[in-house]
């Protein structure tokens, strides 16, 4: 009788663990507050995003990039990289771009104090604003990962979530070809992209970028902030998710 106790406890656990790892990687739902992974829009706009930087090695032939193609994009910047980028962090924004807040180490904020997720969210917040950030700054957790205390906060704070639904996985190969037909695929009206600018040297990002602003032009798309993105969320007929 123990044996199927304990049995039984040990799959109630492992389903409670299953239910956890499935909502920390959800694109589409958050407990609490407010989470956004595309815009519902008949409009061929999107929001071109980047991650983890700045970064000498991939910020400056993006900027140059977005700069030949008039485009302007979204940087969710991780802190301490800003502290060390001060100058590139801030031309970013000279430039026009978006920036928001990828948590201050960009360390998964699951299973962690409400202290310790304030904190990565506030010390970037407060480097932002020093290198030149101005009105809302939005944020996304690192890796995409949340559970319950990270939406908690955010929401407590009427902080915006901004997820994605355009994943090449930048992170995992420098393949440009492979990447570009990734993001040509899997766009819609309304989509958020996911590509990279942080650590190591990114030749394939940067490549792809090139080869998605030119095919997502082609196709008709114009390119927004998420900021401006947002603005536009049930304008024109819904574009409902398939």
């Amino acid at each position: 009788m123990n044996r199927k106790r304990w049995g039984i406890g040990v799959l109630a656990l492992l389903v409670v663990l299953f239910g956890l790892w499935q909502l920390s990687k959800a694109r589409t739902f958050q407990v609490f507050g407010e989470l956004h992974h595309r815009v519902e829009t008949s409009e061929k706009v999107v929001a071109l995003t980047f991650d983890d930087g700045p970064s000498p090695a991939n910020t400056p032939p993006l900027l140059a990039l977005l700069a030949q193609h008039q485009v302007k994009a979204t940087f969710f910047m991780v802190g301490r990289n800003i502290e060390a980028h001060r100058e590139l962090a801030a031309r970013v924004i000279s430039e026009g771009h978006q920036v928001g807040n990828h948590s201050y180490s960009h360390k998964r904020l699951v299973f962690r104090s409400p202290s310790t997720i304030q904190e990565e969210i506030s010390r970037t917040d407060a480097l932002l604003r020093e290198v030149g950030a101005r009105g809302e700054i939005f944020f996304r957790a690192p890796f995409g990962k949340k559970l319950l205390v990270l939406p908690w906060l955010l929401a407590r704070d009427n902080r915006k979530h901004i997820i994605f639904d355009v994943v090449p996985d930048d992170h995992a190969t420098q393949d440009a070809s492979l990447l570009t037909s990734r993001v040509l695929e899997a766009t819609r009206p309304g989509s958020i992209i996911l590509l990279h600018d942080g650590w190591a040297t990114k030749p394939g990002t940067i490549e792809a970028t090139r080869r998605i602003l030119e095919g997502l032009k082609a196709q008709g798309y114009r390119f927004v902030t998420v900021s401006e993105l947002l603005a536009l969320a049930g304008k024109g007929s819904p574009a409902p998710d398939p």
